[in-house]
């Protein structure tokens, strides 16, 4: 059985960090976003530091408020990296 824990733990981590990125991009801090989202700062921190799981919802909320499209690619049309090292 492949590792997909891992896998997903260290894709949690890369879009978490993309996230902070994009943050700074578009300048708006923690206290911003967690406004927008309507949580509280508190958990959206427990999110980005992955202590609490992040529900779908929200992360497709962050997406939307970071100006950010959610795309699924079909493994055998991803030729990235990430996706032959740990997916496949």
């Amino acid at each position: 059985m492949e590792n997909y824990k891992e896998a997903s733990r260290v894709g949690q981590e890369m879009i978490l960090a993309y996230f902070k990125k994009r943050m700074k991009e578009k300048k708006i801090t923690q206290q911003q976003l967690a406004d927008i989202l309507q949580i509280g700062r508190t958990t959206l921190i427990r999110y980005f530091k992955m202590k609490s799981p992040m529900p779908l919802s929200v992360y497709l909320e962050i997406c939307g408020a970071l100006q950010l499209r959610p795309y699924l690619i079909p493994a055998e049309d991803d030729k990235r990296e990430m996706q032959r090292m740990f997916f496949n």
